[in-house]
């Protein structure tokens, strides 16, 4: 009787078997990860959360929809918290950014304004606030990428003259979109330009 061919190697044999095994596990964690999901965390404040307009128009949201149509796996966690200060946002930083956070689109302006609300000791320490979160953020691993409403026209904002409209989000979005793929691709050069 012939014996049949084997075109690998013999799976009956217990090494053979576990090394073929290992492969398997290795191949599906290795395609796992390759369609794992980037997390980014929008944090700051009521322009961060979409104060006046539906989650579905806020900057946060929109940049993702951004970035899905140009084939990137992202999901972005809005942690916007209206009239957040500067040592409001110090305080959440670790429960606002989960483990795993790749990149962090901080902003820079909405705690800083809500700081006129509190004490003058507290207006102070906004700049030493912004620079703690920005050093534990990056001593994490986490990018950061400023952003900052404050220079819209009126035109983008609501009647308060504070909250952006849905189309001052999507002006925001628009605005982010190359700095955050700049820090999805790997670049340092993620600025505020």
């Amino acid at each position: 009787m012939r014996k049949p061919v084997s075109f690998g190697a013999n799976l009956g044999h217990p090494s053979a078997f576990g090394r073929f095994l290992a492969l398997l596990i290795l191949c599906s964690v290795l395609s796992v990860s390759a369609y794992a999901q980037t997390l980014i965390v929008a944090f700051g404040a009521s322009n961060v959360a979409g104060k006046g307009v539906s989650p579905s128009e806020a900057w946060p949201a929109q940049l993702e929809g951004m970035l899905k149509a140009k084939g990137y796996n992202v999901r972005i966690k809005n942690a916007g918290k209206s009239g957040d200060t500067t040592s409001g946002m110090l305080h959440r930083l670790f429960f606002a950014v989960p483990s795993g956070t790749k990149i962090v689109i901080l902003d820079t302006c909405g705690g800083y304004y809500n700081n006129r609300k509190t004490t003058i000791a507290s207006q102070a320490r906004g700049h030493e606030d912004m620079q703690a979160i920005e050093t534990k953020l990056k001593s994490g691993g986490i990018a950061v990428v400023p952003e900052c409403t404050g220079d819209l026209p009126l035109s983008l904002k609501q009647p308060d003259k504070i909250h952006l409209t849905a189309e001052g989000h999507k002006v925001v979005a628009e605005r982010l979109l190359s700095r955050v793929i700049r820090a999805l691709d790997g670049s340092s050069q993620v600025g505020s330009g």
